[in-house]
């Protein structure tokens, strides 16, 4: 249990740390953040300023319900009209249509567009057209093609044109640039058109566009919002933001009159199919009335005959009677069989006569027959929007077959109880016959003459009470939608542009530019970022790390005592004085991969801070290939170790004083053809075990490792072999090859020493002014790696 605990004590550091240091690379940056904030909120200012003023417009619609319509109030049995009740999704979906759309930009009559050219938009100049725009009948201009107007002098303006248009299905590129006489035509194999002065001002640019009606209604589709107001309401909103209010509202309130218009119109056309109906058979009976008008008179004249004997009557009355029976019956048998027809055809279903009009009253029939219809309408509003894969349209489909199904059942029903009922009839018409038969020749003739008569006068008087009834339901026709509130341009809204948004916006987009450009140079980026990813990437202890300064000094431990650089040594000194817990001489080999990691600027400075301490230093530069060390104490190159090791000087004539008491040094003396080969010999044993009577530390500076091998025996010779990564210098993978150097070469005690890293008190938030204070001397005693 205490392993588990231990375990997630230290990943919980691990990731705590690994936080911690991410946030720190990004603070580190924060001049990157200032710039591109501040950048960020002056563009969202300028954006703000020059953009155009946004306006929400809407309109309230209240659906209707059919139930409360005037039909219900007709003094009729059945209505002409028997419409679905209004359902407000089938609502909201015709009124999102792109027949309706069309409609309301083709009666506003937006055939082309003027702009007035700013700075970051065009200016829509809706109602306030800069030139009056003439065009040759039949005239065919490009469109969606941008034409820039501008005003030369009194006579003439300019017209530039770039841009590309499709002309017999081929894409053309437009470069036109030509002076015009107002006036004149413009006039060439896509353009023709003539402008005259109205309003435009000279020094302005002006963009004229001859709208795609197609593409205007798209856009219109996509911008317009059509929303419930709230839930299990009948009032639908219709809203649209623009630059131009006037404009939207125009728009939104066409729509709302075109969508009116749309559900009247197919009550109108339901109700001129029925009257045209019954005009056709008022003619045709009308026809039939007057020649058996015309021969009942002359038979009576004739005959001398002017009324029927009681019998004859009872024979009469009862003919009549069977046959306005028989006519209806013929009606609704051949109505059955057009439906039966029909039934699979949308369009002819829903042409067909309501069955009221021909004496039908079954209201299963009327209902499945409103029902199919009313699926089939919304499966015409809803193909415009989506796909036949579309889950809806799938539902819908099933539940149009469903309703087909039951239509017809109920169809082949009614149709078979239909023709029972013809039967019946023409049986009963056969008995009445016989007893036709049995009277006077005179009276059997009359009957008959005076029946064709009456049965196309009762006919007729049917027809026109049909008639009367259609026509009153026609002229009582109501809208199904009512408007509540119209769109107008006083109860808009102005929605943007948002100035505190922008700004947000602005700052938001500055701060992650910089951010992902870190991200993007950390990803790509090779090279050791913080000490703790040495420290997690090797066993290897990690020592003290050794600040970054701006001091402009090869020594400043020296001159700068009581800096936070100077106390980064001090620490240093600390962790070796804790590691190193021998007697004796105490041999330090400071070593580099590469150059330029800091390796000499540590040796001179670690060497400079234990001289401090009143400990006897002797600091040896071992880079016999390019020696720079003697630079640190401003001395100018000397015989020094090459000499010795080439037998050319001895121990004593090497080693030279420097301005820093306790300090001696071993240059590493002029360069030679065979530097490896001298540390070969027996006499840099020799070397370090006569130092080792004198001194308290030794320091060697050695050659970069990865370009000579040197070091490697030199650090045989230390108790410690320190080797130096710098940030943002040293390369990632150069952790793990020094882990191979220990290994490989069986270096028995070694630690690196991580160069260039952040000052932790600035981490903590303390900064310079706590050396200020006396902390100097204690600071990195506490932190021992």
């Amino acid at each position: 249990m205490d392993n588990i605990e231990e375990a997630i004590n230290f990943i919980d550091k691990h990731e705590k740390e690994r936080t911690r240091n991410l946030l720190f690379k990004y603070i580190k940056k924060w001049p990157w953040f200032l710039i591109f904030c501040t950048v960020g909120f002056i563009t969202g200012y300028l954006f703000t300023k020059n953009s155009p003023e946004l306006f929400l417009v809407k309109s309230r619609i209240l659906i209707i319900n059919e139930d409360n319509s005037i039909n219900n109030f007709l003094p009729f049995e059945n209505s002409i009209i028997n419409l679905p009740n209004s359902n407000i999704e089938n609502q909201i979906g015709i009124l999102r249509s792109y027949t309706l759309y069309r409609k309301a930009l083709d009666n506003l009559n937006w055939d082309y567009s003027w702009y007035k050219k700013q700075k970051l938009y065009n200016a829509d100049l809706y109602n306030n057209q800069p030139f009056i725009l003439s065009q040759p009948p039949n005239a065919i201009n490009a469109q969606d093609v941008p034409i820039e107007i501008q005003i030369i002098s009194d006579l003439k303006y300019r017209v530039n044109i770039k841009g590309e248009t499709v002309l017999n299905n081929i894409i053309q590129k437009i470069d036109i640039s030509e002076e015009v006489e107002f006036g004149q035509p413009f006039t060439n194999h896509l353009f023709n058109f003539s402008l005259e002065k109205r309003n435009a001002e000279p020094n302005q640019t002006y963009i004229l566009v001859f709208n795609n009606l197609n593409n205007l209604t798209n856009e219109y589709l996509a911008n317009t919002q059509i929303n419930v107001e709230e839930e299990n309401s009948d009032i639908i909103t219709v809203s649209l933001e623009g630059e131009v209010k006037q404009k939207d509202a125009d728009f939104i309130n066409e729509l709302n009159d075109v969508f009116i218009q749309f559900g009247m119109q197919n009550k109108y056309n339901s109700s001129e199919k029925s009257i045209e109906f019954i005009d056709s058979q008022l003619l045709r009976i009308k026809r039939s009335l007057d020649n058996a008008e015309e021969t009942f008179s002359t038979y009576r004249r004739n005959n001398q005959v002017m009324n029927l004997g009681q019998e004859a009557q009872i024979v009469y009355s009862r003919l009549e009677e069977i046959e306005q029976e028989q006519y209806l019956t013929d009606l609704q048998i051949d109505y059955y069989k057009d439906l039966l027809q029909y039934i699979d055809d949308s369009k002819k279903m829903s042409e067909m006569l309501n069955p009221s009009i021909i004496g039908i009253t079954d209201a299963s029939l009327t209902s499945l027959l409103t029902r199919l219809t009313e699926l089939h309408s919304r499966r015409e509003v809803l193909s415009y929007s989506v796909e036949e894969k579309n889950p809806t349209y799938i539902v819908l489909q099933k539940e149009i077959k469903i309703a087909r199904d039951g239509l017809e059942e109920t169809i082949r029903n009614q149709l078979k109880t239909t023709q029972s009922q013809k039967e019946s009839l023409e049986e009963r018409y056969d008995k009445i016959q016989g007893r036709l038969r049995s009277l006077p020749e005179t009276e059997r003739n009359l009957i008959g003459i005076q029946r064709e008569f009456d049965l196309n006068n009762d006919l007729y008087n049917y027809m026109l009470e049909r008639k009367a009834e259609a026509s009153i339901t026609k002229a009582s026709i109501a809208p199904q939608v009512q408007i509540i509130d119209a769109a107008l341009t006083e109860s808009a809204v102005r929605v943007g542009p948002n100035l505190v948004t922008n700004l947000a916006v602005g700052i938001a987009a500055g701060a992650i530019v910089p951010i992902l450009f870190i991200t993007l140079l950390g990803f790509f980026n090779n090279k050791i970022e913080t000490r703790e990813e040495v420290e997690n990437g090797t066993n290897i202890p990690v020592l003290e790390g050794i600040i970054k300064h701006r001091y402009k000094s090869n020594l400043p431990v020296i001159q700068y005592p009581r800096s936070g650089i100077a106390e980064s040594f001090r620490g240093l000194k600390t962790n070796l004085n804790t590691t190193l817990d021998i007697e004796g001489t105490k041999i330090i080999s400071i070593n580099s991969l590469i150059p330029g990691e800091g390796k000499s600027f540590i040796s001179s400075n670690l060497s400079a801070i234990l001289a401090k301490n009143k400990q006897k230093v002797l600091l040896i530069g071992a880079d016999l290939h390019r020696p720079t060390l003697h630079r640190f104490f401003n001395q100018q190159e000397k015989p020094g170790l090459s000499s010795y090791l080439n037998d050319e000087k001895c121990f004593n004539e090497i080693i030279y004083p420097t301005d820093i008491p306790n300090l001696m040094f071993i240059q590493a003396g002029k360069v030679t053809d065979n530097p490896s080969d001298l540390f070969s010999k027996d006499k840099f044993e020799l070397l370090i075990k006569n130092a080792r009577e004198d001194y308290d530390y030794i320091i060697i500076d050695n050659a970069p490792l990865l370009l000579i091998p040197d070091a490697i025996l030199t650090n045989h010779f230390s108790e410690i072999s320190l080797f130096i990564l710098r940030i943002n210098y040293s390369h990632k993978k150069q952790i793990n090859q020094i882990a191979k150097i220990v290994k490989f070469n069986m270096i028995k005690r070694s630690s690196i020493v991580v160069n260039s890293t952040t000052n932790r008190s600035y981490e903590y938030g303390y900064g310079h002014k706590y050396w200020k204070k006396g902390y100097g001397e204690y600071k990195f005693k506490m932190s021992i790696a």
